[in-house]
């Protein structure tokens, strides 16, 4: 047993070589680097599902200016009135302005895509951006060790960085997502309340830009308010003494913070009516019709997952267990149970508070990857700084365990989207097929995988027969000789995150279409797609 123990630490004493853990993390990032490349390569980008939405805002933005919020639309002349969009529930929300007229607007975060507008640069290369700035987070989290927890071993964030990029939080960064912009911005904000708290020496400036990082944090993903707020509270519970000087102390990041805030939510209050942006609006709604049991059935998914998706537990129990064993046994820091407290608050909160479940694929940690990298602060501060070489090693141990099975996740995550790429492409290769004819989808589910040929050519909506007719006289009035129709050939699976009601109205809507003006040119099956083109009669 004891030769086992020394043959295993021998080995971690390898992997934790520079050199060793350089070529690790070239070859981890170089990996990310060639994934991307492939998965935005062939007919189109892979931008799926919410990300797909983003984009389409962001073009919006690029097309018609800052100002213009309403949903970007290639059918205005087929559809002004936006009754056959495709895109519902939870995508789009409809405005009340004056006249009783309604306004289509995408629910997610205006800033995000009005950032992206300015770019000089294609839509086919947004991706990259993320996962860019993915590493520039990557490189926060090391400095936030260096400079706050006294780490100066090179060899050591080397570790932090490696532990960091194989976190569920590759998931976000892997789309096009503001997710990884936020958690920069509220890193930055960490950055500044830990400096003043451990009194390290910073410029007012510095503190004032933090405060507004994080209020940009905030408006860019609404589960950032948890995070400050879990933060707030506990520096003002371990300075109740100090009141007076604890103001004092945070004035400058405070008037940051709400100057933010108020630019920001006055922004979104005039342009929408709401504060947070339209998304606060139908968080708040989705929030209030979920019920103790609902949210309870989403925590357990949250912790053990299910058939799709992996669990919180099973991806990181190496770290539940060394971050368990620390506040047990270890004796800690200020900033070490700081950080520990406000990760492990704040990913409790967040997932009992959200009103949806965990996002979707094989990893659906979602809303809660700034815990991991508060958890990954927090281990890679407790090896740095213990004594005992026994207990350093075991330490060192569970953090290589975690990364040997973040990676082992992040592979599995990949293969499915590898497996999404695959029929993404065959969808796309049928609507290029026939370039100029509009698609007619008969249900929300065939959306997922529509990407940019929406920025191509016309995608609507007709789910029921009803509103199919209606639909096909404007086209025959219009003069369209032909339309393609898309449909999941069977029954789609019902999102935990959508109601009964519509479900049945709007993902399980297809049916046999009859036509007044138009006939079946051809009718094929294709990955479990059905593909049909209509061509007008003579």
């Amino acid at each position: 047993m004891k030769k086992v123990k020394v043959w295993l630490f021998q080995g971690l004493n390898w992997f934790t070589r520079k050199h060793i853990l350089i070529i690790f993390l070239a070859a981890l990032v170089s990996f990310f680097i060639y994934k991307r490349v492939v998965w935005d390569s062939g007919i189109s980008p892979l931008i799926q599902s919410d990300s797909q939405i983003k984009l389409y805002q962001t073009i919006q933005y690029k097309e018609n200016g800052l100002q213009k919020h309403a949903c970007y639309s290639k059918q205005i002349e087929i559809d002004p009135e936006f009754r056959f969009y495709p895109f519902r529930y939870p995508w789009v929300y409809f405005i009340q302005k004056e006249n009783e007229r309604k306004e289509c607007v995408f629910q997610y975060p205006t800033f995000f895509a009005q950032f992206f507008s300015l770019l000089p640069i294609p839509y086919q290369f947004f991706n990259e951006v993320i996962l860019f700035l993915y590493f520039i987070l990557t490189a926060g989290l090391v400095l936030f060790l260096r400079f706050l927890f006294d780490v100066h071993r090179t060899e050591i964030l080397y570790l932090a960085s490696l532990l960091f990029l194989v976190g569920y939080g590759i998931s976000s960064a892997i789309e096009f997502s503001e997710s990884i912009p936020s958690h920069i911005f509220l890193l930055c904000f960490f950055y500044g309340v830990l400096a003043l708290e451990n009194q390290k020496k910073t410029f007012g400036w510095f503190a004032f830009i933090s405060g507004i990082s994080g209020g940009i944090s905030i408006f860019l993903r609404s589960e950032s308010v948890i995070y400050i707020g879990i933060l707030g509270i506990l520096i003002f519970i371990f300075n109740l003494r100090n009141i007076f000087s604890l103001i004092r102390r945070y004035s400058l990041l405070l008037l940051g913070f709400f100057f933010a805030v108020i630019l920001l939510g006055g922004y979104n209050l005039y342009e929408f009516g709401e504060i947070l942006g339209v998304r606060s609006k139908v968080s708040l709604n989705d929030f209030g019709r979920l019920q103790l049991s609902d949210r309870l059935y989403f925590f357990k998914e949250f912790l053990i997952g299910n058939t799709y998706r992996t669990g919180f537990i099973s991806y990181c129990f190496p770290l539940i267990i060394l971050i368990s064993i620390s506040f047990i046994r270890f004796k800690l820091s200020y900033s070490q149970k700081f950080v520990g407290w406000v990760g492990i608050l704040s990913l409790l909160f967040v997932v009992l508070l959200s009103p949806y479940s965990q996002g979707g694929l094989y990893l659906g940690l979602r809303y809660t990857e700034f815990s991991y990298l508060l958890f990954s602060i927090f281990v890679i501060s407790l090896y740095s700084k213990e004594e005992n070489l026994d207990r350093k090693q075991w330490i060192l141990l569970l953090i290589v365990f975690q990364i040997v099975l973040g990676f082992y996740h992040v592979k599995r995550n990949f293969k499915t989207i590898d497996f999404v790429k695959k029929y993404h492409e065959i969808l796309q290769t049928e609507w290029v097929k026939y370039s100029d004819a509009p698609v007619i989808h008969l249900s929300t589910f065939d959306l997922l995988l529509i990407s940019d040929s929406f920025l191509k050519k016309p995608h609507l909506i007709a789910n029921k027969q009803s509103e199919f007719s209606i639909l096909e006289t404007r086209l025959h009035n219009l003069g369209i000789p032909k339309f393609q129709v898309f449909v999941y050939d069977f029954k789609p699976p019902k999102d935990d995150n959508i109601s009964d009601e519509f479900y049945d109205e709007w993902v399980n809507s297809k049916y046999e279409i009859q036509s007044k003006y138009y006939k079946i040119l051809s009718d094929s099956n294709t990955a479990g797609y059905r593909y049909m083109v209509w061509e007008k009669k003579q």
